[in-house]
């Protein structure tokens, strides 16, 4: 891997490996964009040409700029003004994004609805990171990024094991029990999705966000806040769809209690939310 493990994780990582799991590698214009960041005297013109040259890419740069997540005061139409604009970390993360997506997709239609959920969650979460910022000190756009990311091990272990909600891929009942799954076949879609973050420099907090986004964290662990509003997040999901959430009523307390609700204001929050989600 690219960053340093720590002993335990590196154990998970050959145990991923071993098992036969693929790692996506990071993209190769992330390692060029890279390169030229690193280079004296770069010129933001020099990135944004590298980026143009993937008119697929550059597209949904725009798309992503353009959005309520990032609310710019006008249209955003060249690479360079976005660049400018929003900043190099920010783009960066976007085409983490993008490639994520299409590193991960396949033929089956699940792997487009399973997206189009992560894309939801993201979502949810930037509203929720924007609407609680002084409480949370959580970047909307880092938020989003988590929230893409925090199940990226699923479409994973779907590409290696047939048998990885299978019932699911046959566009049977509604969405399986991921952790069910890992015990099924004994492995765990979020250490694959942390090393799959890790792997491709998404900052430390955002990784262990990742590993974390079903756990209840102790206070003062790094990614606690992070962890919070995605769990808030993916409530808001349930709550859109119509869904059982069986993990809220033992994550609610602690949420709320992380991303400055009171108790009585929860409900009416969470609807401001979703209807925030409703009217992008």
């Amino acid at each position: 891997m690219s960053q340093e493990l720590s002993a335990g994780e590196q154990k998970e990582f050959e145990h991923i490996l071993n098992s036969g799991v693929h790692i996506p590698p990071q993209p190769t214009i992330l390692q060029e964009i890279q390169k030229l960041i690193d280079k004296p005297g770069n010129s933001l013109v020099a990135i944004g040409n590298l980026i143009k040259k993937d008119v697929g890419l550059s597209s949904a740069i725009f798309k992503v700029v353009n959005s309520p997540v990032y609310k710019p005061r006008s249209p955003i139409d060249s690479v360079t003004k976005a660049i400018t604009i929003i900043g190099m970390v920010q783009i960066t993360n976007i085409i983490k994004g993008v490639s994520l997506l299409h590193s991960l997709s396949g033929q089956e239609p699940v792997y487009d609805k399973f997206w189009e959920r992560s894309h939801e969650i993201a979502s949810l979460s930037s509203v929720i990171a924007g609407k609680q910022l002084t409480a949370c000190n959580v970047a909307m756009d880092q938020a989003y990024m988590a929230g893409l990311f925090h199940e990226c091990g699923v479409p994973i272990l779907m590409q290696r094991f047939p048998a990885y909600c299978k019932m699911f891929r046959l566009n049977k009942g509604s969405w399986p029990d991921f952790r069910e799954e890992d015990k099924r076949l004994e492995t765990d879609h979020a250490v694959v999705g942390y090393l799959v973050a890790k792997h491709w420099h998404l900052p430390d907090f955002v990784c262990k966000a990742v590993r974390y986004h079903h756990d209840a964290l102790y206070v003062g662990h790094a990614a606690l806040t992070l962890v919070s509003i995605l769990q808030a997040a993916r409530h808001c999901y349930a709550l859109l769809h119509h869904l059982d959430d069986n993990e809220w009523p033992n994550q609610q307390q602690r949420v709320c209690d992380e991303i400055g609700l009171a108790e009585a204001d929860v409900d009416d929050f969470l609807e401001d939310v979703i209807d925030t989600f409703n009217a992008k």
